[in-house]
């Protein structure tokens, strides 16, 4: 009995390949994605798989040894209206993988990466171009996984001044008592700009600099990877 083709774009394998141009016809995929499908998925020859080439499409095609074959052009709604962007505060160890991660699939546009007065992490050069990569490995898997049409955006900003001068609209996650603004209380369309802090809190300089742009999440105190999640949550999961 021969496979049935899945009527579903969710139900086909998924892959990230920007710039895949289906007015080409077939195209060799990258090495990553193609291991991906062959030896981690077991696809065979034939395959009908999805190829997301990063511009709000959907390409569905058969997949004919390491190459993808168009078959038609596809759209799929599942981008959020209000481009969120999410600065965060380097926090130590892999929490920062975990915000990617959750980030991505509850649909952040862009992540803008920046150490604090009282971040204990501190990149190099170097380690932060091996940093990004694997953070954009981690953003592009999780951006399959959830069925997203565009890859989020990476920058990075020399503290948070800078951050604010890049976004002067952003409203910053304060931890400071009596914050009347909530996050759910947000505007939900065009695009706006959170502001995360580090593990350790704001330093009192940067309190000067975040000034009557604080919003909060509640009551309670959340890890540093809880409150990006929740605030991606709390804007963008209903959209």
């Amino acid at each position: 009995m021969g496979r049935r083709e899945p009527d579903s774009l969710r139900a086909l394998p998924r892959l990230f390949v920007p710039g895949f141009d289906p007015e080409e016809g077939a195209q060799e995929l990258p090495k990553e994605e193609l291991d991906k499908l062959r030896k981690v998925l077991r696809l065979p020859t034939g395959a009908i798989i999805a190829v997301l080439p990063n511009d709000g499409t959907v390409v569905r095609c058969r997949l004919e040894g390491r190459q993808a074959v168009p078959l038609a052009v596809e759209t799929a709604a599942t981008e959020a209206a209000l481009r969120l962007t999410l600065a965060q505060a380097l926090p130590k160890g892999d929490k920062l993988d975990e915000v990617i991660r959750m980030g991505t699939e509850l649909g952040v546009a862009k992540f803008v990466l920046f150490p604090s007065e009282r971040t204990v992490v501190r990149w190099d050069a170097r380690k932060l171009d091996d940093r990004l990569r694997r953070l954009q490995t981690i953003a592009r898997e999780a951006a399959e996984v959830s069925f997203r049409m565009r890859l989020p955006e990476f920058g990075v900003a020399s503290g948070l001044k800078e951050v604010l001068d890049q976004n002067p609209d952003a409203w910053v996650m304060s931890e400071t008592e009596g914050v009347p603004r909530t996050v759910a209380a947000l505007p939900r369309e065009g695009a706006v700009t959170v502001v995360i802090g580090p593990e350790g809190g704001w330093a009192p300089r940067e309190l000067g600099l975040i000034g009557d742009r604080g919003v909060t999440l509640g009551p309670r105190v959340l890890r540093v990877d809880t409150a990006g999640a929740a605030t991606a949550a709390l804007l963008l999961c209903d959209r």
